[in-house]
């Protein structure tokens, strides 16, 4: 088993060096860019370097958050010099979510380490396979996730750490599977401006206007996650880092949680699993440091439920009369010191590792006068005040009569703790290869107009859309492929779920009629490689991120050719993005939330009958929540309609292989009148109407 680690974030130097004084064993923090906190105050590249090098002293490993999604002009202008600069001081590891920022590491620094974040919302072991082959060290789980499929992905990668979260805030979304904030306030959680819609109050209806709140209108705010009764049992599953969240949390938050997790890890390892027992005084500790209407584990043993939720008081609160104060955690050192006549004056220190700095002076001769004497030499020696160490043990051999000035003593103390400081601080010379920017090639081989391509979630919408013949791919859910099959006389394909868990692999048939498959997800990529699937029938969904041409690039070196266009690029930005073989969603209510938790089974309770509700938000916004009782997800879609039909020459220009219209939770009649109009705009170049309000999304302004 691999060590455990306790891991904690840090939102400033100095909560980062009062967490290693509280017990943490790693620590996670942002620099100035490209970090999933923006708003919070994050590090510098030198208070970076004092931080790695402080705790790499104490054994404390540093990781970088470079986990948003990055635009070409980021990623080719600005990411090389800036990870150069972390790698330089030594940095641990990236945590990173952007496909192509993980291409850029391994080609430019292939010595450090990456850790997929959590925002690549990896739930199976065909997503974990799918990193680790790529070179990836350590994946965070989803935070939706059971101990069971923990223990499944760790049971497929017995190599590959597994890094879990054990305490702080929950998202309600699937954490990358977010585009709330940012559609409704153009704040991406994606590039870590993240504004928490999920905070706000909702009221909720059925079909006939009925109102569903009964405990609250906090209904999509999930309480923290407290997991301090599970260590035991997640250590079985297989995680090895114990991950705490709250960058943005003050310093007697953290180092509060980081003690209590450090004492019952500590419990844990001397007592083992038959004696763990959590005290309740300890749970009140927990609680007075903060929480957001009490604490759930539930995702550890179940799936979801209305026990997560705060639905009357979504704020974190914490008691006043909270204190976590730590000294400064002194290295122990056992120190030898040979003074003998005729001999190399010789001093060493050795930590509790076994690390050592050794520092030898001159052939020591006898004295003619007075002689330094054993209290002489341990004085000198013992001076480590300004330093982070302190002896643990001292050993002095000596011989009467030596002449040794104290400072040769003061000289060879300092040199033996600056070898030591050396050790312990490591190489930093790991492997930084020349940087070369790509090359645009955004319009070699595309076709000059793009063909028709069509996702429906209904058998009614599969019927309206093959009224059109000039609907030339269908995709649709694998339970309604063989119906689809009969209705349809084009392309076909098989839309796999926005998420995939263990539980639903088995009963997922990737139909060998099927012309391909659309993936959504990390580990849909994993499972078509795993079954042998061929990679040139499989199209990326938009949820699989492709912001940059590293991204892209590094998809096709994978096989995956054929990809969808992100929603939050605008037409600007998507004029530099390589689309050879891409397709661009037209028309959608974009799907703006996939959620573990049920809203339906919140409110109204849970009956698997694929249930869709509306939520209102304060601005009197509708928006749709459907169940996809399959696959156990919510999906809360936008209010308003996403149409791009009037940027027709624009969206033209791009070169597209495909322009995609997907039905959700349109009738057949709306099915037909979108259609028409697409027929109107794209095929018989007809200026666009439409007298409904509609959005083009970040097609004009973009994200920042």
């Amino acid at each position: 088993m691999n060590q455990l680690e306790l891991l904690s974030p840090a939102g400033d130097l100095k909560i980062y060096k009062a967490v290693v004084n509280a017990g943490a064993d790693a620590v996670y923090f942002g620099g100035d860019l490209f970090g999933a906190r923006a708003y919070a105050k994050n590090f510098t590249i030198d208070e970076a370097k004092e931080a790695i090098e402080y705790g790499h002293l104490h054994g404390v490993k540093s990781y970088l958050t470079v986990n948003t999604l990055l635009k070409n002009t980021e990623i080719e202008g600005k990411l090389y010099e800036y990870l150069k600069a972390y790698v330089e001081n030594g940095i641990d590891a990236f945590i990173v979510q952007d496909f192509g920022v993980f291409n850029f590491i391994r080609e430019y620094f292939p010595d450090t380490h990456i850790h997929v974040s959590t925002q690549a919302s990896l739930c199976t072991k065909y997503g974990a396979e799918f990193f680790e082959n790529l070179g990836a060290s350590r994946i965070v789980t989803a935070r939706e996730i059971s101990l069971k499929e923990i223990a499944k992905i760790h049971e497929a990668c017995p190599n590959l750490e597994i890094e879990s979260f054990i305490h702080g805030a929950l998202c309600v979304c699937y954490s990358g599977q977010c585009l709330m904030s940012s559609i409704l306030g153009g704040r991406s959680g994606n590039r870590g401006r993240c504004a928490q819609p999920c905070r706000l109050p909702y009221e909720a209806f059925d079909d006939n206007g009925k109102k569903l709140n009964k405990k609250g209108n906090y209904i999509l705010s999930p309480k923290d996650f407290c997991t301090i009764e599970y260590l035991p049992e997640m250590i079985d599953a297989g995680v090895m880092s114990f991950k705490i969240e709250g960058r943005m949390k003050q310093l007697e938050y953290a180092t509060g949680v980081v003690s209590v997790y450090r004492h019952y890890l500590d419990e844990y390892l001397y007592k083992g699993a038959k004696n763990y027992q959590v005290s309740e005084a300890d749970i009140k500790r927990l609680l007075d440091f903060g929480n957001r209407s009490g604490f759930t584990s539930l995702y550890l043993k179940e799936h979801n439920g209305p026990d997560m939720i705060t639905f009357e008081a979504p704020s974190h609160t914490k008691s006043n009369d909270t204190t976590s104060e730590f000294p400064e955690k002194k290295i122990k050192l056992d120190c030898k010191v040979s003074a003998l006549l005729g001999k190399e004056f010789t001093v060493t220190f050795t930590d509790e590792n076994g690390n050592m700095g050794t520092a030898s002076s001159n052939i020591i001769e006898k004295a003619n006068n007075r002689s330094a004497t054993k209290e002489d030499i341990e004085k000198a020696v013992s001076g480590l005040g300004n330093t982070g160490f302190t002896i643990n043990k001292l050993h002095i051999d000596y011989d009467d009569g030596i002449f040794l000035p104290v400072s040769v003593i003061k000289n060879a103390r300092r040199e033996a703790i600056e070898a030591l400081t050396n050790t312990l601080l490591g190489s930093s010379n790991k492997r930084i290869l020349p940087f070369k920017a790509l090359k645009e090639d955004t319009k070699a081989g595309f076709p000059n107009h793009p063909n028709c391509f069509v996702t429906s979630t209904t058998i009614e919408q599969i019927k309206a859309a093959s009224e059109f013949d000039f609907v030339d791919s269908l995709a649709v859910p694998a339970k309604l492929f063989k119906e689809a099959k009969k209705l349809f006389s084009g392309k076909l394909y098989i839309y796999l779920p926005a998420i995939l868990r263990d539980e639903y692999i088995s009963s997922l048939e990737l139909s060998d009629e099927a012309d391909g498959v659309i993936a959504a997800s990390f580990d849909e990529l994993g499972m078509v490689i795993n079954k042998g699937y061929p990679k040139d029938k499989v199209i990326l969904d938009h949820r699989l991120y492709s912001f940059n041409n590293r991204s892209v690039n590094g998809f096709k070196a994978n096989g995956f050719t054929r990809s969808t266009l992100p929603y939050e690029l605008s037409l600007k930005e998507l004029k530099h993005r390589n689309n050879q073989g891409s397709q661009m969603i037209v028309y959608s209510r974009i799907p703006m939330m996939i959620t573990a938790n049920c809203t339906v089974k919140n409110t109204i309770g849970c009956n698997k009958s694929n249930k869709q509700i509306t939520i209102v938000d304060r601005k009197n916004e509708n928006l749709s929540v459907v169940c996809n009782c399959d696959y156990c997800y919510n999906t809360i879609y936008n209010s308003k309609r996403y149409i791009a039909f009037d940027l027709r020459d624009d969206i033209l220009s791009l070169n597209l292989e495909e322009l995609r219209l997907d039905f959700t939770i349109e009738d057949a009649n709306e099915v037909r009148n979108i259609l028409d109009l697409y027929d109107k705009v794209f095929n018989q170049n007809q200026p666009f109407t439409y007298k409904e309000d509609y959005t083009k999304g970040h097609l004009k302004r973009g994200v920042e």
